[in-house]
């Protein structure tokens, strides 16, 4: 279990929301715990479009966060299937 306070962004409860109908339970459930599952803030690859964030890929989903201050910012989560460009916006 992760160390630090985790703080889900507006945008990213709001993309909870959106696929919560288009995925199974047991994925939901995934996405909503790999946040807790980090143990060093840089311990997930820097994104290709966001170089600010770093990602945590759970099967197609694409969960951006942020590490600072000891503090994880869960900043959006995306189908990582859709053109990554568009997903960001």
């Amino acid at each position: 279990m992760s160390k630090f306070k985790i703080v889900w962004s507006l945008e990213s409860i709001t993309d909870l929301k959106k696929i919560q109908n288009n995925v199974s339970k047991s994925k939901l459930k995934k996405i909503t715990i790999a946040p807790k599952q980090i143990l060093f803030g840089e311990q997930y690859q820097i994104d290709d479009y966001r170089k600010d964030c770093r990602r945590i890929l759970i099967g197609n989903y694409k969960i951006l966060y942020l590490f600072k201050n000891n503090e994880i910012r869960i900043i959006k989560i995306f189908n990582s299937l859709h053109h990554p460009i568009n997903s960001l916006l």
